[in-house]
């Protein structure tokens, strides 16, 4: 008798327990996913609409047990998208916020380049080093990737992006000024060597050491600083910035190397 009063009992608060999952979850249910994108080349435009339907899929879900690591797995199919901000409103909508990454550095690989965006995630590997938005990616040189083949965390890397910033701040848009960057270890310093679209070359000595300073100093030098040099001066010549007694040192050396007959 007490075994038919307990079974009864488990019954009754099961049934009970399946209502209010079922009120709950037909109160509780996306019936729109909000999607606001920003995006800048015709390609992440045809990703957006692309993915903006993937994501639609989840109207119906329940909002309760919707897990939001779903949606995030959807747009890591992508890998030029980023979700920016993604969060439930309730009692029926879900909120997502992507912004597309911008390409900006190309590394030869075996295969053809490692595409890396302006702050080092690894995009995606192609042929060639040409940008989504045109023109090509800025080369790199002497720098390596992770064991994994897409990390670039090295502090190498790191002085990179320092001086990425920079530039992207100071010129509107590196990729458009720089041409390749090469990244040379030696005995005595490191040093980056900034081939410039004009000819000019920026060699920054030790960069792992005060990158960002020293990329300002050779952009903005009163003397020897990029933006200071006339259009013929921007043709050819290098700009070395070091550290020295008296903190960072600017120089600038005019050279031109006549193409041998």
């Amino acid at each position: 008798m007490k075994n038919r009063v307990l079974i009864t009992t488990v019954a009754a608060f099961l049934l009970l327990a399946a209502v209010i999952a079922a009120g709950v979850n037909a109160v509780f249910t996306v019936t729109l996913v909000k999607t606001e994108f920003s995006v800048f080349s015709e390609e992440g435009e045809r990703e957006a609409e692309a993915l903006k339907a993937q994501i639609d899929k989840f109207v119906g879900s329940s909002t309760t047990f919707l897990d939001l690591g779903d949606v995030q797995s959807v747009v890591d199919g992508y890998p030029c998208m980023r979700v920016d901000r993604i969060e439930k409103k309730y009692p029926s909508t879900v909120e997502v916020e992507i912004s597309e990454r911008k390409e900006s550095f190309a590394l030869k690989t075996q295969n053809g380049y490692a595409i890396l965006a302006d702050d080092g995630f690894y995009l995606y590997e192609k042929e060639t080093a040409a940008s989504r938005t045109g023109g090509d990616n800025i080369l790199l040189e002497g720098f390596s990737l992770g064991p994994d083949g897409k990390t670039a965390d090295s502090a190498s890397f790191q002085a990179l992006f320092e001086l990425f910033s920079v530039f992207e701040e100071a010129l509107g848009s590196a990729r458009a000024n720089i041409l390749s960057v090469r990244y040379e270890s030696a005995l005595v310093y490191d040093s980056f060597t900034v081939a410039m679209q004009e000819g000019i070359q920026i060699e920054i000595l030790s960069p792992t050491e005060s990158c960002a300073d020293k990329a300002r100093a050779a952009l903005f030098d009163e003397r020897y600083g990029y933006l200071v040099r006339s259009d013929a001066e921007r043709l050819c010549g290098c700009i070395t910035v070091g550290s020295g007694k008296d903190g960072i040192q600017v120089d600038y050396d005019f050279h031109y190397d006549f193409p041998s007959l």
